[in-house]
């Protein structure tokens, strides 16, 4: 066999694509009533196309949560890391899928729920929650979503692993978080903010948020990467996220 042969044999795997396509169509639907335009534009400016030149050549501008993305400490922790300081490591390796689909419902998930699920998250994983998020069918639509619960939160922190990832577009509950809590607010300085947001990046265990197609390796161990750009200063970054599972 040639070394080109024992190469392309050590590395067929099946990888799987976590991504959810960022379009303005995909994000104001993954946030339903929630969503607001000038977080979903995505602008796109040729500045040449075939039509004018002999190749293509574009610019965009996103908002830096948008879609399948991560989030940097600095987006709730003041005075933490921003996006350039992330530790990349920490997306990247042995990540754990629990079973968790509670389907098109508001629930929060607890630390049993977590400690019960198989298989076993162990120090270390990356821990990715399949839920069953459904995105709203109209962009005047309330979404549903699974959240984790406070407790949820300092029980991954305290079981010491390096991120965690879901479905929906928020780790925490969107509708109670904007219109309960009244988590945000932008002329607020200093106002008490996401508290699972909070613990989780203040540990810095990294939160991925707006996955899709977990139910093509729920309940099982794969390999995983959802890594950014690194353009220093964000407080997050849309991420291409993959699995896939060792031979």
């Amino acid at each position: 066999m040639s070394t080109r042969d024992e190469n392309r044999e050590r590395w067929q795997f099946e990888l799987i694509d976590l991504t959810r396509p960022l379009t303005e169509e995909v994000v104001a639907l993954m946030f339903g009533d929630l969503s607001d335009e000038k977080y979903s534009a995505i602008p796109i400016d040729y500045i040449a196309d075939w039509s004018n030149a002999n190749g293509v050549v574009a610019r965009f501008s996103l908002f830096d949560h948008a879609g399948t993305h991560m989030d940097a400490p600095i987006h709730t922790v003041e005075d933490a890391p921003a996006l350039e300081d992330v530790d990349i490591s920490r997306l990247i390796g042995e990540a754990v899928v629990l079973d968790l689909r509670r389907g098109d419902v508001d629930y929060l998930y607890t630390a049993a729920d977590l400690e019960s699920a198989q298989p076993e998250v162990k120090p270390g994983d990356i821990v990715l929650i399949h839920s069953g998020f459904i995105p709203a069918t109209s962009p005047s639509g309330r979404i549903k979503q699974t959240a984790l619960s406070e407790e949820a939160a300092h029980w991954l922190v305290g079981r010491g692993v390096a991120a965690v990832g879901c479905e929906p577009p928020g780790i925490e509950h969107l509708a109670t978080g904007y219109f309960e809590k009244e988590w945000y607010s932008k002329d607020t300085p200093h106002h008490p903010t996401w508290p699972v947001h909070r613990t989780l990046l203040s540990n810095d265990v990294y939160i991925i948020e707006g996955l899709t197609n977990l139910d093509r390796v729920s309940g099982e161990r794969i390999r995983f990467a959802a890594l950014p750009l690194n353009i220093p200063g964000l407080s997050g970054c849309p991420v291409r996220a993959v699995g896939w599972r060792e031979r």
